[in-house]
């Protein structure tokens, strides 16, 4: 029962583990919105972990105790605009509020939202593409020594297909590969956590993927995972660009769930596990989106819909 203590999730960055699951990538779309529609959601769950796994500068990745175990709350708003019938806007804002954590490292905060442009590039069979910047907030809206923010302006490009396994299995295929681009910033060394420099973290693969199981017209089940990949991060160092040893990072990570979809409700419940990877926590957990809390109702009160966009 050793591995069911932790619930998934968190990383300090004076610990240079990287984090947990990934925003953009949860609130995957395979459709558009209807044009000048509206939709928002507000997701939350509970994250923790007591290891991680470290590279050290020889390139041997090793699994650790943290000394107190990283339990956090996490919670994630999101709003969406249809700028035409094919065509989705998407603004995605995450924050968390952590409630255990190695000495002083309680903290709350609004962590790097993501803005993204989802498109249809064929409808048969079902491509999905998608343009998407993170701005960098710099911990600007974190209080306390814990942060979840990445000092790194990043772009991200990925295309999804959706598709049914086979002709009669009943089984669809929803499957994202993207690619990650930073820009460097000043950030922490990964050998010297004193130490800080000019960064810049190579192209990141992302994959990310389901298999999914309609039980009835109104219940899904869901199993996937998602990886993510990349080699070592660069330092400007006395004018010259080097490489980190040990800093490159990955992570392998199961998901499953379900979700219920009808008039009334439009709710998925996911489970992470990580199963592996370097410079990352050793984490599970579970997030729960679509429980009827609007992030439109923030700005407007006139009415929203929903029809037309779901979440990988």
């Amino acid at each position: 029962m050793y591995g069911y203590r932790i619930l998934i999730s968190v990383i300090l960055l004076t610990s240079s583990v990287a984090l947990a699951y990934d925003p953009l990538y949860y609130n995957n779309l395979t459709e558009a919105l209807h044009a000048m529609k509206a939709d928002g959601d507000v997701a939350f769950g509970y994250f923790g972990a007591n290891q991680y796994w470290r590279t050290d500068t020889l390139g041997n990745n090793e699994e650790h105790d943290y000394v107190t175990g990283i339990g956090v709350i996490r919670f994630q708003f999101l709003g969406r605009y249809g700028l035409t019938n094919s065509h989705t806007l998407s603004l995605i804002i995450p924050g968390y509020l952590q409630l255990q954590g190695p000495g002083d490292t309680t903290g709350v905060g609004i962590a790097d939202p993501w803005i993204s442009l989802d498109g249809w590039l064929t409808r048969e069979p079902r491509l999905f593409a998608r343009g998407a910047i993170r701005i960098p907030l710099k911990s600007a809206l974190e209080s306390g020594h814990y942060s979840e923010s990445d000092r790194h302006f990043a772009f991200d490009g990925a295309m999804t297909i959706v598709s049914s396994l086979s002709a009669g299995s009943g089984i669809n295929i929803e499957a994202t590969a993207g690619l990650r681009y930073y820009l460097s910033a000043w950030d922490m060394l990964h050998a010297s956590k004193t130490d800080s420099a000019e960064t810049k973290p190579p192209v990141e693969l992302r994959l990310c993927g389901f298999f999914v199981l309609p039980v009835n017209p109104e219940l899904c089940l869901r199993l996937g995972g998602e990886i993510a990949t990349r080699g070592e991060t660069e330092a400007r160092i006395d004018g010259s660009w080097t490489n980190q040893n040990g800093s490159a990072f990955s992570q392998r990570d199961l998901r499953a769930g379900f979700s219920i979809n009808n008039e009334s409700l439009n709710l998925t419940a996911e489970v992470f596990y990580r199963l592996g990877g370097e410079n990352t926590a050793k984490e599970w957990g579970l997030m729960i989106s679509g429980i009827g809390l609007d992030f439109t109702d923030l700005f407007s009160t006139g009415s929203t819909s929903s029809s037309g966009g779901s979440r990988q």
